[in-house]
């Protein structure tokens, strides 16, 4: 949250009070957290989030693990009402009449809301709180969620003995067609003194945040780099509005700690930052050169680097979706699952060569996408890709696709470059702080606006493709038509890739035509190894 405050703009002033006055909860503390203004809006005007394929997805694996965790807790009884009046009511029955478990039970004190995943309660008043999650890791914004929660009990009359979070293994190796087991799944990790330390700052907050509820002025506040951090704030395009038209926040490389020092300085776009300012970065000394000159900023390793890749040139475009729980033979939990690529191929001679692959139905999709790559690469040469994370995963394959190792490791040992990376260390733009989106790079730097009527595009979008594509009864012309689109923009993508590769190596592109792309179908799945084999 920004420190210095100024008053807001006059058509955002309204008035400090909510229609109906409301307590706090999990989401407003949550936002209280990212920012002051954002508590606010959530409180006063709340703003409607789309709710796309993979929110829709994470909603029901939490479902699915809070039901696989609190089988668990045989005798635990479930507070079956929404509304937090009606809940609470029922809860106070429930441990009034000796219940030793409690899902979802709810608590209001001191203005505050919670409900509670597991509440195991012990007879001398004391009980133990688990909080159910879908990530692998001790995150700080779960120890503060249940220090909350804590801190209601005990205005409640209850006290902490003991809190825990149940969260993935990610070391579970799954059986394809096997129930999940919850004691191989998830892991409890005791978190007590972590909660306990939060508890006297959760008071803090608590009361600030009040505070900034009844403060209109915080709509003055600076936007910053929370504004995306942990989660995309849903009032960004609101208040993006109203920022300078350099804002601070697009300085590449911008830490926290830089961040408020500046905003203590008054320094609140890039326009009012001095590129020779102590502490800055090379790239951030250079995107304020080319911001303050108006014109790019090319630096000459770009083209020494692209000029020492080995022909031939694969330009390669893959579509990967993160899957929480794993549903395959030897999958892991969070691996980057494999469904579609799309090469384009420059040869010696200057040779053009299309292909891709891409798997559109429930069948596990990697060894078909792993044996089509590897064959397409087995020439050698360099692979060229925008944002390498998709082929930097594949690495996890060689663990959880053991019979395809050498397959992986024939993809995973090219050579290769980031061309995304590469551009935002050494090609610097006024209209561009980042390469993050191809698009926009593409349309900037080559002027190819043909991205805007590419669909779908971003992994939201190819997930929600691959949802309907793989819906029961779905058609088979139904699904080759989705899997043709999701092909045609990865495409799409490698010849962007291409274009820009050319552009920044001062090669001009190939005059030949390629060749009607060949998508390859998807492969059936591999026969198990019989008893003894390896």
């Amino acid at each position: 949250m920004g420190t210095g405050r100024t008053r807001p703009p006059a058509h955002l002033k309204t008035s400090s009070q909510p229609k109906s006055a409301r307590n706090l909860d999990k989401f407003l503390f949550e936002a209280g957290q990212q920012c002051h203004k954002r508590l606010w809006l959530d409180y006063h005007e709340p703003a409607a989030e789309p709710v796309g394929p993979m929110r829709e997805a994470m909603s029901a694996v939490g479902a699915q693990l809070r039901s696989l965790a609190r089988s668990a807790f045989p005798k635990g009884v479930t507070i079956a009402a929404n509304d937090i009046a009606s809940a609470a009511a029922e809860t106070k029955e429930k441990i009034a009449a000796g219940a030793t478990a409690l899902f979802d039970a709810a608590f209001v004190a001191d203005g505050v809301e919670v409900r509670c995943d597991v509440l195991v309660l012990h007879r001398d008043g004391h009980c133990d709180l688990f909080e159910i999650k879908s990530g692998t890791k001790v995150k700080h914004r779960y120890v503060n969620d249940l220090a909350m929660q804590a801190h209601v009990l005990s205005q409640c009359g209850l006290k902490m003995r003991a809190a825990y979070l149940l969260h993935i293994n990610p070391k579970y190796v799954h059986k394809e067609g096997a129930d999940y087991p919850a004691m191989s799944l998830l892991r409890s990790s005791d978190i007590t003194a972590k909660v306990m330390k939060q508890l006297d700052p959760t008071k803090r907050r608590l009361q600030q945040y009040r505070a900034a509820i009844a403060d209109e002025a915080v709509l003055g506040l600076p936007m910053g780099t929370f504004c995306a951090s942990p989660f995309p704030c849903p009032h960004l395009a609101r208040c993006s509005k109203e920022a300078p038209a350099l804002p601070l926040r697009e300085l590449p490389e911008l830490t926290r700690e830089l961040e408020l020092e500046l905003h203590k300085e008054g320094v609140e776009d890039l326009a009012g930052l001095d590129p020779a300012r102590e502490g800055l970065t090379f790239r951030q000394r250079r995107t304020l050169a080319c911001v303050k000159q108006g014109d790019p900023i090319v630096e000459a390793f770009v083209r020494d680097e692209l000029r020492q890749c080995k022909k031939p040139l694969h330009f390669l475009a893959l579509v990967s979706i993160t899957e929480s729980l794993p549903r395959f033979e030897g999958q892991r939990p969070w691996r980057h699952l494999p469904y579609a690529w799309a090469c384009t191929t420059v040869h010696d001679g200057g040779r053009v060569e299309t292909s891709s692959f891409v798997h559109t139905d429930r069948t596990d999709p990697r060894p078909g996408f792993v044996d089509s790559l590897a064959k397409h690469l087995e020439i050698g040469g360099s692979i060229v890709c925008w944002d390498d994370e998709g082929l930097e995963e594949l690495d996890s394959l060689l663990e959880d696709l053991v019979p395809m190792k050498a397959q992986v490791r024939a993809i995973t040992s090219m050579p290769h470059l980031d061309l995304m990376q590469l551009l935002d260390s050494g090609v610097f733009h006024p209209q561009l702080r980042s390469h993050a989106d191809l698009r926009a790079s593409a349309n900037t730097l080559v002027g190819d606006a043909s991205g805007a009527q590419i669909e779908p595009w971003g992994e939201d979008a190819f997930f929600g493709a691959l949802q309907r594509a793989q819906a029961l009864r779905v058609r088979a012309t139904t699904r080759d038509k989705i899997g043709a689109e999701l092909v045609a923009t990865l495409q799409w993508s490698c010849e962007r890739i291409r274009q820009l590769f050319a552009r920044y190596a001062e090669e001009a592109p190939p005059e030949q035509k390629p060749k009607a792309p060949a998508v390859r179908k998807a492969a059936k799945p591999l026969p198990r190894p019989l008893p003894g084999e390896s």
